[in-house]
């Protein structure tokens, strides 16, 4: 029998309201994150990692039993 390696990419999924980020807080948040993970898993700091950034629209988007409005 043939041996299989299993590879394993880790992903992270971040949920944020519809424009709560510029682009450049976005690249922050996902460069921030692979650092987490190949820093915990003591992996090399090129090692594959995926982050999606989830825009919801504001008027999906709850919290404490109120709909998200951003702030202007």
């Amino acid at each position: 029998m043939y041996e299989t390696l299993e590879v394993v990419m880790p992903v992270a999924k971040v949920y944020i309201p519809e424009g709560a980020l510029t682009r450049d807080q976005r690249c922050k948040i996902i460069e921030g994150i692979h650092e987490a993970i190949v820093t915990v898993r003591k992996a090399p700091a090129d090692a594959p990692t995926y982050v999606l950034i989830n825009e919801v629209p504001a008027t999906n988007w709850g919290f404490s039993g109120r709909v998200y409005e951003p702030r202007r």
